[in-house]
This record gives C-alpha cells, sequence and structure tokens, in this order.
C-alpha cells in the first residue's frame, strides 16, 4: 500500500468551524488536551499533533504527507514520526471517497 498524500485530523469539523478562510489561529479544546490518547502521547507528540492542527488550519483540515515540510513548519531538529498519532486516532487515513470529495472541492 502506497502512502496516503494526506492525512485526516480526528474530529476536524467538530473542533474547527472556519471553512472558507485561514484562520490566524486555532481552537484548543479542553476535551483534546483532557483526553486519555493525549496523556498518553510522549511530549514531541504533543508537539506534533498541535503543529498538525495548524497545518490543517490551512489545508481544509488536512495534514499534507510531507515530513520535510512539517519538520520546516514547526522548526523541528528531524523529521517528524506521524505514527504514534496515527495509533491513537488524532490522524487518519482517508477512505478514497474522502479523497475524491475533498480533491473535487480544490
Amino acid at each position: 500500500m502506497s502512502a496516503p498524500p494526506h492525512y485526516l485530523i480526528k474530529n476536524w469539523s467538530q473542533f474547527q468551524h472556519y471553512k472558507d478562510r485561514n484562520p490566524t489561529w486555532i481552537k484548543m479544546h479542553f476535551a483534546i488536551l483532557a483526553s486519555e490518547d493525549w496523556v498518553m502521547l510522549p511530549d514531541a507528540s504533543k508537539l506534533l499533533a498541535v503543529v498538525c492542527m495548524l497545518v490543517a488550519s490551512r489545508h481544509e483540515g488536512r495534514v499534507p504527507n510531507k515530513p520535510a515540510y512539517l519538520k520546516r513548519i514547526a522548526y523541528l531538529d528531524q523529521e517528524p514520526n506521524l505514527q504514534p498519532l496515527i495509533e491513537c486516532g488524532f490522524l487518519s487515513i482517508p477512505l478514497a471517497e474522502d479523497s475524491a470529495a475533498l480533491a473535487g472541492r480544490s
């Protein structure tokens, strides 16, 4: 299976309501910070989750599967490991029909 072009953030539409513009900020709901998934993540993954939310706010709720880009935009020392965020369910691989619907909006 080939790598997906992007990932989706769990419950993005519930947490972010700006659909037709690029917000200068994102909402960080307490429900995210209080969730067991968040608490159990390594600190580096918590930072990466926030970075993913900021990036998604500029990409229609999608996080590009471009580790080098995420490294640069987040000022990280190394390319990020998205696997912990995928394993805990924060990021998901879009279904084929989801990708087609998103592509049709571009």
